[in-house]
């Protein structure tokens, strides 16, 4: 599936910001409150950058950024709403992209078009944590393996839902370990985590923040980072990769996208809002104690990064013929 984004055409707009033509699109901008949607529940990871990022922007634009919670079908019932909404500036979403580049392939019919979005900025990542239930009797990440393997199908695994990031880390990581697991899916990423700490079930890839204070409190067992590189939140356990699964890599990446068709110097202007963030000792700081990594990619870097995600979760979702079904 291609990406055909409208903002391309305008991009000479953005790089120029000081054009009569930029100036006069964002005459008055904002002058009224920004709602900022999230597609999942309060509680998880997306939410919880959403909110410190609504905070952020209202300082830097002068204008309130409410959020807007519409969790539900991975995420798409938010990404058609703002798909649909009135290109102004006005409407915005913090979407986790590997989920947005994840949702064409099993959501059929989706309820909004490949050009529905603009992309803004990749606003930062953050890793999953492969957690199990303190009482189940493993010791790291082969010994997961090894029970799976010794009871095909009898171990299950929570996700934030069908085709959130969690979902396809967990079959990307069945399908590298040959393991038969089965999936329970949950409305968001914090119901998944209270999912593995109360034993419903035996297993997740979970929202580090989330997971910290129940790791921390012994209601987790931390096995393995999902990312290329080990958290400083958990320096002492390694990624999935070092524990002996090759090519695993996934994290969650948070992307700030505009309906499309939205003045290129409007995307400009809330680019330049999350930009900002990079120079806030204060909320890197914070984010980063939930596990949150600030990056501040602008629109094309941001496409880049989707049309990417679109191959690789589109190849892992072909090759083991996975569906919502």
């Amino acid at each position: 599936m291609k990406l055909k984004h409208v903002w391309a055409a305008g991009l000479a707009a953005i790089a120029v910001g000081t054009a009569p033509a930029a100036f006069a699109q964002t005459a008055g901008y904002p002058n009224q409150t920004i709602k900022l949607v999230v597609g999942w529940t309060a509680g998880g990871a997306t939410d919880i950058l959403a909110r410190q990022l609504a905070a952020h922007m209202a300082r830097q634009l002068d204008q309130a950024v409410v959020v807007d919670n519409r969790p539900g079908a991975s995420g798409t019932i938010a990404h058609g709403e703002v798909g649909r909404a009135k290109p102004d500036g006005y409407t915005l979403i913090l979407a986790t992209n590997s989920t947005y580049a994840i949702a064409p392939h099993l959501i059929k019919p989706l309820p909004y078009g490949p050009d529905a979005l603009a992309p803004i900025a990749l606003v930062g990542a953050s890793p999953l944590i492969l957690t199990v239930r303190p009482t189940l009797n493993v010791q790291g990440v082969k010994g997961v393996i090894e029970l799976a393997k010794q009871q095909p199908g009898r171990l299950n695994y929570s996700s934030g839902g069908n085709g959130a990031t969690s979902h396809l880390a967990s079959e990307l990581f069945k399908d590298l370990t040959r393991t038969s697991i089965t999936h329970i899916p949950y409305k968001g990423g914090g119901p998944a985590t209270l999912a593995v700490a109360s034993g419903e079930v035996d297993l997740g890839f979970v929202d580090i923040g989330v997971a910290m204070p129940l790791i921390r409190a012994g209601r987790l067992k931390a096995v393995a980072v999902s990312g290329s590189t080990r958290s400083p939140l958990l320096p002492q356990v390694p990624t999935v990769e070092e524990a002996g699964v090759p090519r695993f890599e996934s994290a969650t990446k948070f992307a700030l996208f505009a309906p499309a068709g939205t003045p290129p110097a409007i995307v400009a202007k809330l680019y330049d809002a999350v930009r900002s963030v990079q120079t806030n000792d204060e909320l890197k700081s914070k984010l980063s104690q939930q596990g949150i990594e600030l990056a501040a990619s602008g629109p094309a870097e941001l496409d880049k990064d989707v049309t990417e995600g679109l191959a690789k979760w589109g190849r892992l979702i072909s090759e083991r013929k996975l569906s919502l079904d």
